[in-house]
């Protein structure tokens, strides 16, 4: 049996582990993001709706310039509900999941909230876990 044989008969979770974490922005220096990316060998992908901010170093064409290809805006994973509500709408969850896991890479999922206890990427975060996919939290960009 050749190679190529061999791996398309394994399931895809065998011939790659992604990593999969996540992190918010606030309070946070944007230069830092490269090598906190470059450190954990990831992709960033941005899981806001509406990737804008009143800052304008975390709108979506400002990380675009400064990540280049290491930049994915997944707005399916999106929180669609107003800020302060109650309730968390995420746009699309399984299509989003199923965009990320197809990507083959180590994930930095990221967004605006300070916490992820307070935050709906928790909520993207326990369907990768139910999924079998380990997910982390990043707290410190140092």
């Amino acid at each position: 049996m050749n190679l190529s044989a061999k791996y398309l008969r394994e399931k895809p979770e065998q011939l790659y582990k992604q990593r999969v974490f996540t992190t918010g922005y606030t309070d946070r220096d944007v230069r830092r993001l490269p090598d906190l990316l470059r450190a954990l060998n990831a992709v960033l992908v941005d899981v806001r709706f509406n990737p804008t901010d009143g800052k304008p170093q975390w709108g979506k064409d400002y990380l675009k310039l400064l990540l280049k290809d290491k930049y994915r805006h997944v707005p399916s994973l999106g929180n669609r509900a107003k800020v302060g509500a109650a309730q968390t709408s995420i746009q699309n969850l399984n299509l989003g999941i199923r965009i990320i896991t197809e990507l083959k890479v180590n994930l930095l999922l990221m967004c605006g909230c300070r916490s992820e206890k307070d935050c709906h990427r928790r909520l993207i975060a326990q369907k990768l876990r139910e999924d079998g996919i380990e997910v982390r939290e990043i707290v410190d960009w140092k």
